[in-house]
């Protein structure tokens, strides 16, 4: 576009053509250039240096977006392990209440045993051992075998035999068959005598077999039977409870009271080298229980015997039926 202004109304167009100029005198210019036709006018030409073309076409959309939003708290760090206490600081009485650690409570870390006494034994196991072969019904036909519990004088205390193949495992609660039961603290062994179809017998002599406390079942009463050494040292005459196998093996009978037989009547044979060693020994058992199971002396009593090393013991005895 072209326009064609005077030198002199340059200035004025322009500052009426941007609404700068009064009124007034934007009259007197426009009469002046009016009457003012013999002057040749200068030609100004005024051209836009943009070359851009009027577009319609919008930006595109740009939104800034948070990939991890939707996670960025999980992401955070647990600042719990921050504040958490470290194990060198930690006390017992502090941080675990202090009735979890009664003597009073059942204690199920504790070592225990259980009231029914079951002592396994695989007679096939050994066989095949022996022979060094694997053998079926058909096979081992003509065999004998024989296993013996013997006890510390070389005794036969009890006894399985057969012929064939032997069983593959046998289950013995501790009794013989004159009802005698085999005795805390004493060791027991376990022969096997294998016979094969020629008649040459062969030897194995297993794992001895020995118990700190057997429960037993006789009569009327439940007898839990504990070795003297573990209560009152390898004399059997301490007049205290040994604080480390003693205390913990007296613990354990009294969680298995507390949990099958509480509020039984209780009683504690002790059998010493002297009946007064064994009356004190009784007593110190009785306190011991009387504590742990918070029973009066109506409910536990004690008694003491005198007896040969070979068949000292500690008899807990409770009335169940």
């Amino acid at each position: 576009m072209r326009l064609n202004i005077p030198g002199k109304f340059l200035l004025p167009a322009l500052l009426m053509a941007c609404g700068l100029w009064p009124a007034a005198l934007r009259a007197q210019v426009l009469t002046e250039g009016a009457t003012s036709y013999n002057e040749v006018p200068e030609e100004v030409v005024i051209k836009s240096e943009s070359e851009e073309k009027l577009r319609t076409a919008r930006p595109p959309l740009k939104i800034k977006t948070e990939e991890f939003e939707t996670i960025r708290k999980s992401l955070a760090p647990d600042r719990d392990l921050f504040l958490s206490e470290s194990g060198d600081f930690m006390s017992l009485s502090r941080n675990y209440p202090e009735r979890l650690f009664s003597g009073r409570m059942i204690q199920p870390w504790r070592a225990g045993f259980s009231d029914k006494t079951v002592i396994a034994f695989y007679p096939r196991r050994k066989f095949e051992e022996v022979f060094n072969k694997n053998y079926t019904e058909k096979t081992a036909k003509g065999m004998d075998w024989t296993l013996s519990v013997t006890d510390e004088e070389g005794k036969i205390f009890h006894k399985y035999s057969g012929s064939g193949l032997p069983p593959e495992f046998i289950d013995w609660t501790g009794e013989n068959d004159q009802r005698e039961w085999i005795k805390a603290g004493h060791n027991y062994a376990p022969i096997y005598v294998f016979v094969d179809n020629a008649g040459t017998p062969r030897t194995v002599v297993g794992d001895v077999i020995k118990f700190t406390a057997i429960v037993f079942q006789k009569g009327a009463s439940l007898t839990v039977s504990l070795d003297s050494v573990s209560v009152f040292g390898p004399t059997k005459s301490m007049k205290t409870v040994d604080k480390v196998q003693g205390e913990a093996l007296l613990s354990a009978t009294a969680d298995l009271i507390k949990r099958r037989y509480y509020n039984l009547p209780v009683k504690v044979n002790v059998y010493a080298q002297t009946k007064e060693l064994a009356e004190s020994q009784a007593g110190q058992i009785r306190d011991f229980l009387g504590k742990e199971l918070m029973a009066g002396e109506s409910v536990i009593a004690s008694e003491g015997f005198e007896e040969s090393y070979a068949r000292q013991r500690i008899d807990i005895v409770l009335l169940n039926k």
